[in-house]
C-alpha cells in the first residue's frame, strides 16, 4: 500500500495558434500524499493553472494538446478515462476552489441548491437529506445562519461568503484530493486569512490533500508542507517548505522571496525580478530564466539544465544552484 494520493507524469499541455504554439506546461511531474498541502507557485504565466485545469481534465481539445505519462489518483488511472468517468470523480473523488467564486457558482440558482446537487448526485440523498446535509456543510465552513443562507443566490453573498460556499462545495463528498485554484485572490487582506483558516482546518481535520495553486508566498508559508517552483512551464525546484524559505537553491525561487517586503526591515528594501515571465510562444534558449537572471552564464544561455534530485529529495532545475541561509 501506498500513501500517494496524486501522481503526474510528464505533464505537458501545449495551445497551436496561428502564428505558433504556444507551450503552457513542459514536461512536469508532481506528486501530493495523503493528508499533505503541496503548493504550486510561480508568477501569472508559468501554467500552474494549466496544470490545475489538466489534472481535473478540464481542458477541451481543441484548442489544447495534452500528453502525460502518468496520472492517477490514489492509484486509480485517469488518463484515459471518458468525461462521462470523469464526471462521476470529480465532487467526489476530487474537487477544485476556483479563485473566482462569482463565475464558478451559477447565478441563476440558489447556493444550497448548487450544493444539494453535489449530495443528490454522488451520495445518492433525496431532497431533504441533501439539503440537511448542505446546511451542515455550510455550517462547517463557517456560515452563519446556514439554513437561511442557503436560500440565498450569489449575488446576495459577500466575496468571503461565496468563498466558503466553493470550499463547502469542494469539501461535500469529502474528497481524497482538492486543488485550490488562488481561492483567495479576488478578496481583501482580512477575509482571505478567514478564508484560508477555513480551508486549513478543513484540510487537516479531514486529512483530505491539497494541491493549492498561488503566487502568494504568504499564502505558502500558512499552508504548505511541499513547494513546487514553476517557471514558464517547468518545474525549476521542489523542496518541504521550510527548506525552501530559509535555503532556497534556484535563483528564480530566492528572486521570490526577496520580493516580499518583510516588518523587520527598517529600510522598507524591496527587491524586483528584472523583466517578466517569457511568452509562451517566444521562450529563450537554453534556461529560460537567465535573460532574467543575475547568474546566469554561457551554459545557461545554450543549454537548459537537468531537474536533479538533491539531498533530502529536493530537486533543482539550475546550473548554479543556491547554497545559502535566509532570515525566516
Amino acid at each position: 500500500m501506498t500513501d500517494t494520493v496524486l501522481e503526474v507524469r510528464n505533464l505537458k499541455v501545449a495551445f497551436p495558434c496561428p502564428g505558433g504554439v504556444i507551450r503552457a506546461v513542459e514536461g512536469i511531474d508532481l506528486t501530493t500524499k495523503k493528508g499533505e498541502c503541496v503548493a504550486l507557485v510561480g508568477e501569472s504565466g508559468c501554467g500552474k493553472s494549466v496544470t490545475a485545469f489538466s489534472i481535473m481534465k478540464l481542458l477541451r481539445t481543441p484548442p489544447s494538446v495534452s500528453r502525460i505519462d502518468k496520472l492517477q489518483l490514489d492509484g486509480q488511472d485517469l488518463s484515459h478515462l471518458t468525461e462521462r468517468d470523469m464526471e462521476r470523480i470529480r465532487g467526489k473523488e476530487m474537487a477544485m476552489i476556483f479563485q473566482d467564486a462569482m463565475t464558478a457558482l451559477n447565478p441563476v440558482m440558489t447556493v444550497g441548491k448548487q450544493i444539494d446537487e453535489v449530495y443528490r448526485r454522488h451520495g445518492k440523498l433525496g431532497k431533504r437529506e441533501a439539503r440537511r446535509q448542505t446546511v451542515r456543510a455550510l455550517e462547517l465552513v463557517g456560515v452563519p445562519e446556514a439554513k437561511s443562507r442557503a436560500k440565498s443566490f450569489p449575488h446576495e453573498l459577500s466575496g468571503g461568503m461565496r468563498q466558503r460556499v466553493l470550499i463547502a462545495l469542494a469539501f461535500a463528498c469529502m474528497p481524497k484530493l482538492i486543488i485550490a485554484d488562488e481561492p483567495t485572490t479576488s478578496l481583501d487582506v482580512t477575509i482571505q486569512a478567514q478564508v484560508l483558516d477555513v480551508l486549513k482546518v478543513m484540510q487537516q481535520e479531514h486529512d483530505v490533500s491539497a494541491l493549492l495553486i498561488t503566487h502568494d508566498l504568504s499564502v505558502v508559508a500558512n499552508m504548505a508542507d511541499t513547494v513546487y517552483v514553476m517557471y514558464s512551464g517547468k518545474i525549476v525546484e521542489r523542496a518541504p517548505m521550510r527548506e525552501l524559505f530559509t535555503a532556497p537553491q534556484h535563483p528564480y525561487s530566492l528572486g521570490l522571496l526577496a520580493s516580499v517586503p518583510k516588518l523587520s526591515d527598517e529600510k522598507q528594501s524591496f527587491v524586483q525580478i528584472p523583466d517578466t515571465v517569457p511568452h509562451p510562444m517566444h521562450k529563450p534558449s537554453g534556461c529560460y530564466f537567465h535573460p532574467r537572471c543575475s547568474s546566469s552564464s554561457d551554459r545557461c544561455e545554450r543549454h537548459m539544465p537537468r531537474l536533479e534530485v538533491g539531498a533530502n529529495d529536493r530537486q533543482i532545475r539550475c546550473w548554479h544552484p543556491l547554497h545559502q541561509e535566509r532570515e525566516t
